[in-house]
């Protein structure tokens, strides 16, 4: 009776430190962010187009922030903040950025 409560002991304690490790794992996500402007607007993802040409594209869905709180409109600066989860980049949270201001002519 005694070895069975040790083994079930040890076995209890890898388990529980094995449920601790992942659980740091899953929690310590990075985010990234990516600024460009709106070059597509589909049901659930949105085209952005970066500063030097490259295109990503990210899932949107009902828990992504925009800020201000509307849609957006293609051609519109934005700066997306994502996560990378199972093989997609996520956005999180959009921020709509004002135009650039106009060159200054002299």
């Amino acid at each position: 009776m005694r070895k069975l409560y040790k083994n079930g002991m040890i076995l209890f304690t890898i388990f529980a430190t094995i449920f601790v490790i992942g659980s740091e794992i899953t929690s310590a996500q990075q985010y990234f962010t990516f600024e460009g402007k709106v070059v597509s607007i589909s049901r659930g993802d949105i085209g952005v187009q970066g500063n030097k040409g490259e295109i990503m594209s990210f899932a949107v869905g009902r828990r992504t922030i925009y800020v201000p709180n509307r849609l957006l409109g293609i051609g519109e600066r934005v700066k997306v903040s994502y996560l990378f989860q199972r093989g997609r980049n996520v956005g999180y949270q959009v921020e709509i950025l004002p135009p650039p201001p106009p060159p200054k002519n002299k």
